[in-house]
């Protein structure tokens, strides 16, 4: 598997134009939930309008990390022109992350994808180490790949738009990876 890049920013718009720099890919792509797009894509609105960026939005929530949401992200990035050097951005917490990971991991056998989690339980587990995948037949995560994102831009200002629910779950996750950390 491919070595995973982890950034940690306080300036996501600059650090994400300078990875942007240094790749060479023929269309850009930016996988986000309806939330995610109202909150946090504006943030990044100046980086991805100048590289004429294609949005795909999703649904939001665990739900829709399926099969059916995952064929509508295959056929948008058919139907804008992706191609084996294209590019995917998953901007959002785990769903993203999980479902946009595995679209890119699969489209054309394997596009270059970037994580850019907006939440907690996303910035501290869901973007990282290469979980991919989406649910089936009420089973979370039943299929999916590890595949590592060439990118993780994580940037704590996007924790301004999460509700005490999705910080305290991120908490909770941390916690958990506290405790199984070592046997000690």
């Amino acid at each position: 598997m491919e070595e995973q890049h982890i950034i940690f920013t306080q300036d996501v718009c600059h650090t994400l134009n300078e990875v942007l720099v240094e790749w060479s890919y023929d269309r850009l792509f930016v996988l986000a939930d309806e939330t995610t797009a109202q909150l946090c894509l504006p943030r990044l609105q100046n980086v991805l309008s100048v590289c004429n960026a294609e949005i795909i939005t999703t649904q939001t929530d665990d739900t829709h990390k399926n099969i059916e949401t995952l064929t509508q992200v295959w056929t948008s990035l058919s139907q804008y022109g992706a191609t084996r050097r294209s590019l995917l951005i998953n901007v959002g917490g785990g769903m993203v992350t999980d479902l946009g990971g595995f679209a890119a991991s699969t489209f054309k056998r394997g596009i270059c994808f970037v994580n850019i989690p907006t939440t907690l339980l996303a910035m501290v587990d869901a973007s990282v180490g290469g979980k991919t995948g989406v649910n089936l037949n009420g089973l979370k995560n039943e299929v999916g790949a590890f595949c590592n994102a060439k990118q993780v831009i994580v940037d704590a200002s996007f924790l301004q738009t999460l509700d005490h629910k999705n910080l305290c779950s991120g908490f909770a996750e941390m916690l958990k990876h506290s405790l199984i950390h070592t046997r000690e």
